[in-house]
C-alpha cells in the first residue's frame, strides 16, 4: 500500500463516488484529509486490518445484526484507526445510515458519505486506487524537480526570489515570504507590497520556515491558482522551506569573523566582561576606548546580505561596525565619532541614506553606549546584548510602519516604545485608543483610503502642511482636503493639542490590534 498520498478525500468523491449520488453525512471539515488507498469490506472486525488513510466501501451488510451499541464502537474503532472515512451504501443491507453512527462519526470527526445508488465496489476500488498512484508518482516527479532545482539555487546569486520563482512555478501560486517579526521579506507573483499583505490575510495555505528548532519565517502561497489538492500543496511548500531556512541563515557578512562571533555570542546570551568587549572590538579593528559610544542596530532584509550591504555602506561614515547575521536577521554594533551629538540619530541618518533604494529592508536602531560608563564587570555588555535582542523583537512593529508609509525603512527604539506600550496595556484601554480613530480605519477598509496613515505622518511631523505633504508625496491641497475628511469623521480635531498624544498612541494600537500578543 503506497506510504503517503497527496489525494484528498474530496477528490475520490467527486472523481469516483459522484455517480453514486454521495451525500456528506458527517465531519464537512475533513474532506481535505489524504486518502492513502480505497478498500471495500463487509468485515465488522475490519478495523485492525487498517493501518491508516483507507476510505472505507461497505453495504453494512456486517452491521445489520448487531445492536447500536457494537455499531457505533465500528465507528469509533475506523477513527482511531485513522481511516480517511466510511462510504456507506444504502438500499440494500439500510435504507439509511443508522442514527447511531451518524452521532458516532460526528462526535469522532469521521467523515461518513452516503451513497444513494448502486455502484460497483470493485470497479471505485480500481479506478480510484489507480488515479492515487499516478497522482502519487506525477508528485513524486514534481517534488524532485522541485528539490533539484531548489538545491541548484542554493549555490546559485539569485538567493530567495529565485527560489520562490521555481516554487511558483512548479504551485501556480503567487507566494510571500514573511519573517517571524512580521517584516515582508520576498514576494512573487504580486504587484506590491499591499497585494502582497492582502495575500498573508487572505491565504489559508502557509507552512514555517524553521532554523535551528525557531521558526524564522512562513512562506504563504496565495488561494488563487490551478486546482491543487491542499495536501499536496502543503507538502511541495513544505520541500522549499528548508533550502530557503538555509538561504536565510547563511550569513553573507565579509567583516571580521572574530567581530561576527562577538555579536554572536551576545546575542546568544554569553557573558562577557567589558575588558573581553574592548579587547575583540579591537581585534575587529573597531576603535574601543572609554569614549567610544556603540549603538546597537537589527535589520531584516528579503535577503540578509542586502541588510549586511546597507549596513556596511552606513559605517563608511562612523567608526567601525561589527555585525553578524542569525537566524535571517542582521545584528550590528555601530562605533559613534566622538564628535557625533546624538549617536543615535548619526546612526539612523547614515543607515536611512545607505538604504536609498534597497527595498524591502527594515532597520530598527536602539540605544547608545559608552564603554566608560560602566563598571568593569558585565553589566554594560548585557545591557547591550537586551538591546540588540529588543531591536530585534522590534522588527515586526517597524514592519507595521513600513506597511503604511512607504518612505520609512529606518526606526529608533525610542519611537517604537509606544508600540511597546500599546501591547502592554489592558485590553480596555487599548480598546478605548483604538475607539478613537475607528472611524477612520473603518472607512480606509471600506474606501481603500489612506487617512490612518495620513493623520501619522501629519502628527509625527509637527503638523507641519508642508513637510507632512511632502513625505506623502501629495500636494498640499490634497492634504488640507484629506484632513478636512478626517475632522469629519471624526467630529473632533485630532490635531488639537489637547488629544496630541492620544492620538498618536490610538493610530498605533490600530495598527498593531492583529499584531497584539504574537
Amino acid at each position: 500500500m503506497p506510504g503517503s498520498s497527496t489525494t484528498s478525500l474530496r477528490d475520490v468523491i467527486h472523481r469516483h463516488l459522484d455517480p453514486a449520488d454521495p451525500r456528506v453525512l458527517t465531519a464537512h471539515d475533513h474532506l481535505d484529509v489524504p486518502v492513502r488507498w480505497v478498500h471495500s469490506s463487509e468485515i465488522f472486525e475490519i478495523g485492525p486490518l487498517l493501518s491508516g488513510g483507507e476510505l472505507l466501501l461497505t453495504t453494512g451488510l456486517g452491521l445489520g445484526g448487531l445492536d447500536a451499541g457494537t455499531r457505533r464502537h465500528y465507528v469509533r474503532d475506523l477513527a482511531e484507526r485513522g481511516v480517511a472515512g466510511l462510504a456507506f451504501e444504502i438500499g440494500r443491507t439500510f435504507d439509511a445510515v443508522p442514527e447511531e453512527m451518524v452521532r458516532e462519526g460526528s462526535a469522532a470527526r469521521l467523515p461518513i458519505i452516503e451513497l444513494n445508488r448502486v455502484l460497483p465496489f470493485i470497479d471505485v476500488c480500481r479506478d480510484a486506487n489507480t488515479a492515487i498512484v499516478s497522482d502519487e508518482i506525477d508528485e513524486l516527479r514534481r517534488r524532485t524537480a522541485l528539490d533539484d532545482a531548489l538545491h541548484d539555487d542554493l549555490v546559485s546569486p539569485g538567493g530567495v526570489a529565485r527560489m520562490l520563482a521555481h516554487v511558483s512555478e512548479t504551485t501556480g501560486r503567487a507566494l510571500v515570504l514573511v519573517g517571524s517579526g512580521g517584516a515582508l521579506l520576498a514576494v512573487h507573483g504580486v504587484d506590491d507590497d499591499r497585494s502582497a499583505w492582502r495575500l498573508v490575510d487572505a491565504s489559508p495555505v502557509s507552512v514555517p520556515v524553521i532554523a535551528r528548532d525557531r521558526e524564522i519565517a512562513r512562506l504563504v502561497a496565495s488561494a488563487d491558482g490551478p486546482e491543487m489538492p491542499l495536501p499536496q500543496l502543503t507538502a511541495l511548500l513544505r520541500a522549499a522551506a528548508g533550502p530557503i531556512a538555509s538561504t536565510l541563515t547563511r550569513s553573507g557578512t565579509r567583516h571580521s569573523a572574530v567581530g561576527a562571533r562577538l555579536v554572536e555570542e551576545m546575542v546568544g546570551g554569553r557573558a562577557l566582561r567589558r575588558a573581553d568587549l574592548i579587547a575583540r572590538l579591537a581585534g575587529a579593528g573597531v576603535p574601543a576606548m572609554d569614549s567610544t559610544r556603540l549603538v546597537t542596530v537589527a535589520a531584516d532584509a528579503p535577503d540578509p546580505r542586502m541588510a549586511e550591504s546597507v549596513l556596511t555602506r552606513a559605517a563608511s561614515s562612523t567608526s567601525g561596525l561589527v555585525q553578524a547575521t542569525i537566524d535571517a536577521t542582521v545584528y550590528g554594533l555601530v562605533a559613534v565619532p566622538a564628535e557625533a551629538e546624538d549617536p543615535v540619530d548619526h546612526v539612523t541618518d547614515a543607515v536611512d541614506k545607505a538604504a536609498g533604494g534597497a527595498g524591502r529592508i527594515t532597520v530598527v536602531v536602539g540605544e547608545a553606549f559608552r564603554l566608560g560608563d560602566s563598571s568593569p564587570g558585565i553589566e554594560i555588555v548585557a545591557a547591550i546584548a537586551e538591546s540588540l535582542r529588543n531591536n530585534a523583537g522590534r522588527l515586526g512593529r517597524a514592519a507595521l510602519h513600513v506597511r503604511e508609509d512607504r518612505t520609512r525603512c529606518v526606526f529608533t527604539g525610542r519611537e517604537l516604545v509606544a508600540d511597546d506600550v500599546v501591547h502592554a496595556i489592558d485590553p480596555r484601554t487599548r480598546s478605548d485608543l483604538q475607539s478613537l480613530v475607528a472611524p477612520l480605519v473603518e472607512h480606509d477598509a471600506k474606501q481603500s483610503t489612506q487617512l490612518v496613515a495620513t493623520l501619522d505622518v501629519h502628527l509625527r511631523h509637527g503638523c507641519s502642511a508642508t513637510r507632512s505633504a511632502a513625505a506623502l508625496h501629495i500636494g498640499r491641497q490634497s492634504l488640507y482636503q484629506r484632513l478636512d475628511r478626517i475632522r469629519s469623521l471624526l467630529g473632533f480635531d485630532p490635531t488639537a493639542a489637547s488629544v496630541y498624544t492620544s492620538i498618536l498612541l490610538a493610530i498605533n494600537a490600530s495598527r498593531v490590534s492583529d499584531d497584539v500578543g504574537a
